[in-house]
């Protein structure tokens, strides 16, 4: 592969598709500051204000469009009752830009530039397209005089990117009326890989993510009254907590075959040449696979629970003074099957020293796996293919964390899958600098939404 659009095929499906208005309104969409935890005054009312002026169809179908502080759920009724819903949500939200690097961007952050190519800005990856997209597809069908035989839900949640507050009050409000969904899409996968980790070089993967690893942040915290640095008897408080971080690092969990990992390698078996692969598959040794998997960058946090310090403070400000009061935190995604409280008894068992406090700050389990087996992801793989020649979608988990799980208790099947295919050069945006996306996978994702609509609402 040269370049992402040599995947693209189908391009001319849905001829008359607004693309130079659905790029507009998404350029406007970016200019609305929606930071999660510093949101411009009255960013989210503005973008709320831009969605009911940009899908006049929508608006005009939705029994309902609610707000639950700045996030917004819409729901259109659908003709059969008998039918579960479907759910199409993504999040508003954006992280803020690194202070200090704004005049690194090659089009303001949060301009919404349309150039090169590119619409630019914080959110056009991450996630505000799938906002957008998802909104342009379904009022394309509208248009099109499409009624939905399943009622369609729309969420939109304001602070994914911190406490995933907002979707669990959409997903609570629903879940106390009764709602049952078929099936839910949010943002994940995304990316184009060769599949050489599984041993199949050559060989095109994208993931849609059944599951979400868990997720915990551990403090690690060690008191003392410091002192003169020629007298540090028993320690002083920086190498108790260093000691201590060394022993969680040092002892990581072991390897265990994920479920959807040895799916994966399932799905992948009839392309991999490897010929160790090769050998552990056809034995079915999937303990032999999970080591060989923690040897891969790109497959190690399917098969472990992965460990990182990433926080210290409390440090002397002098070579000659012993620090004080330390603090640390190591923060970890949980691979399934495990719990925060055996994280817990892992670390304090590894630490052994009780002048380390430990503690969670938050720690959230593993979801659940969605099933693979059903007709929203049967649906979604066909969507996918039509619009994406030589790319195998196979399941995969998440190591990162959506707004997904929030809506676990009223539907078996959660998919995490962005339709919008990014190439290689463009993965630094997520969060990054000078984050883009190419008009033409934007318009192309649109294209797998109203396919993936015409399949599973009809």
């Amino acid at each position: 592969m040269e370049h992402i659009f040599d995947l693209f095929v189908n391009e001319s499906a849905y001829p008359d598709l607004d693309g130079a208005g659905a790029v507009e309104r998404l350029s406007q969409a970016l200019r609305f500051v929606t930071v999660t935890d510093a949101p411009a005054p009255g960013a989210f009312e503005g973008l709320r204000a831009h969605m009911r002026a940009s899908f006049p169809r929508i608006m005009a179908a939705a029994a309902s469009f609610e707000t639950f502080r700045n996030s917004v759920l819409i729901t259109i009724p659908g003709t059969d009752p008998a039918l579960k819903g479907a759910l199409f949500m993504s999040h508003q939200d954006v992280v803020p830009v690194v202070p200090g690097t704004e005049g690194d961007w090659l089009h303001g952050p949060f301009s919404g530039d349309v150039a090169e190519g590119y619409i630019w800005g914080r959110g056009a990856e991450d996630i505000k397209q799938q906002v957008f997209g998802t909104m342009e597809a379904l009022e394309y069908l509208l248009a099109h005089g499409f009624t939905p035989a399943r009622t369609v839900y729309l969420a939109f949640g304001d602070d994914e990117e911190t406490l995933n507050t907002g979707s669990r009050m959409m997903a609570e409000a629903l879940k106390a009326r009764g709602v049952e969904l078929e099936f839910l899409l949010d943002e994940g996968g995304g990316k184009v890989h060769d599949a050489a980790a599984f041993g199949a070089p050559g060989v095109l993967y994208s993931d849609i993510n059944l599951m979400e690893k868990g997720y915990a942040d551990l403090e690690l915290t060690v008191e003392s009254h410091g002192g003169h640095s020629s007298r540090p008897f028993g320690g002083s408080s920086l190498g108790i907590l260093s000691e201590a971080i060394a022993a969680i690092t040092t002892h990581p969990f072991p390897a265990e075959m994920d479920p959807l990992l040895r799916r994966a390698f399932t799905e992948l078996g009839d392309a991999i040449t490897d010929e160790r692969v090769r050998a552990l598959l056809d034995r079915e040794d999937w303990d032999g696979l999970a080591q060989y998997a923690l040897g891969q960058r790109e497959l190690f946090p399917y098969v472990t629970t992965t460990i990182a310090p990433t926080m210290i403070e409390g440090g002397s400000l002098a070579a000659n003074v012993l620090p004080q009061n330390m603090r640390a935190v190591i923060n970890f995604r949980l691979a399934a099957g495990t719990t925060p409280d055996r994280v817990l008894a892992h670390c304090r068992e590894q630490v052994g020293d009780e002048r380390v406090g430990l503690r969670f700050l938050q720690a959230n389990p593993p979801s659940k796996i969605s099933e693979a087996e059903s007709f929203g992801y049967e649906s979604l793989v066909q969507s996918m293919e039509r619009f994406y020649q030589g790319v195998r979608f196979i399941p995969l988990a998440s190591a990162g964390a959506t707004d997904a799980r929030s809506y676990e208790d009223i539907c078996p099947v959660c998919l995490r899958c962005s339709p919008f295919l990014l190439p290689k050069e463009d993965e630094g945006g997520v969060h990054g600098t000078n984050e883009r996306l190419l008009v033409r996978a934007y318009l192309h994702g649109i294209r797998v939404l109203i396919d993936l609509m015409e399949r599973t609402l009809g």
